[in-house]
């Protein structure tokens, strides 16, 4: 006589498979996020280094003044070696959609407009600025010589803008325009020192120069990395054209901020991001160091 076995089987809950999936994804943005290694703040007043480098001598821009272009065009454009008549630029190309089209920046000397200029410390710089929609814009004053970046988010009209930069430090610097994600063409600022003879008496430093925080960020262990202050890209561990997991940058304001720091690998793809909100004060130098 044969004996049946029976094997009851306990239901498998209808939304396991959700839930374990949820849990995988909960668990996988918690690891990215999730600072790895030691991370230290360091902090200390920043007099010091304000007066033995030009990190603190941050360019003067002034905001957007409308500009009308009707009967104020240029007469050359230089691009590069080339000149070009305004007239023949302004027409080449096919015809965009406004919405389409993009931001420029120029040098505005005399009758000629340009992308780049030679200045000295003091001196004043005419830019033109096109936006082609009105509404909020970023600009970014970037010195090469001291891997510093500062930003500005300003409100644009549509069409001609004239903005003025006050030349405060020495070396070679970059203007760029950011509006809806899109960057504009770049503004390269050579600035030397002013002739000695106008050297006549010292210069008070602290006391012409406005508050401002600065951000360092020092690394061994990561490289290929970005660094963001409440969701704005201010700077990366290659701004200074070297990949050595050091960044700097600075504020203008300080109060609270969040700095996030976003690590790459070789392809772009983001592998690890961690944030730090911290008060910051005025005349400050804060260092990260991130083992």
């Amino acid at each position: 006589m044969r004996m049946r076995m029976i094997f009851r089987m306990r239901p498998f809950p209808r939304f396991a498979p959700l839930w374990a999936a949820l849990a995988l994804a909960i668990l996988l943005a918690a690891a990215q996020a999730m600072p790895t290694g030691n991370q230290t703040w360091s902090e200390e007043p920043w007099d010091a280094a304000v007066q033995e480098s030009q990190a603190a001598a941050a360019p003067a821009l002034s905001d957007p003044m409308p500009f009308n272009i009707s009967g104020h065009e240029p007469s050359t454009i230089l691009l590069g070696d080339s000149r070009i008549n305004f007239s023949d630029y302004a027409s080449q190309g096919p015809e965009q959609k406004p919405e389409m089209k993009m931001a420029e920046l120029w040098i505005q000397e005399g009758n000629a407009w340009s992308r780049y200029k030679r200045a000295a410390v003091g001196d004043e710089v005419d830019l033109i600025f096109h936006n082609p929609a009105y509404g909020k814009a970023d600009v970014y004053l970037i010195s090469y010589a001291d891997s510093s970046i500062e930003h500005r988010n300003l409100n644009f009209l549509e069409g001609y803008s004239l903005l003025k930069l006050t030349a405060s430090k020495e070396g070679r610097q970059f203007v760029i325009l950011v509006a809806k994600n899109a960057p504009s063409n770049a503004l390269m600022i050579d600035v030397s020192p002013q002739p000695a003879a106008l050297h006549n008496s010292p210069v008070d430093v602290m006391a012409a120069a406005p508050g401002r925080v600065k951000v360092a960020i020092v690394s061994e262990r990561i490289r290929g990395y970005d660094v963001y202050v409440d969701g704005v890209f201010y700077s990366s561990d290659i701004a200074d054209g070297k990949l050595d997991g050091n960044a700097s940058f600075i504020l203008s304001r300080d109060g609270k901020h969040t700095i996030t720091v976003s690590e790459r690998d070789g392809q772009g793809n983001t592998i690890n991001k961690n944030e730090h909100a911290k008060e910051f004060k005025m005349n400050t130098a804060y260092t990260l160091k991130i083992n």
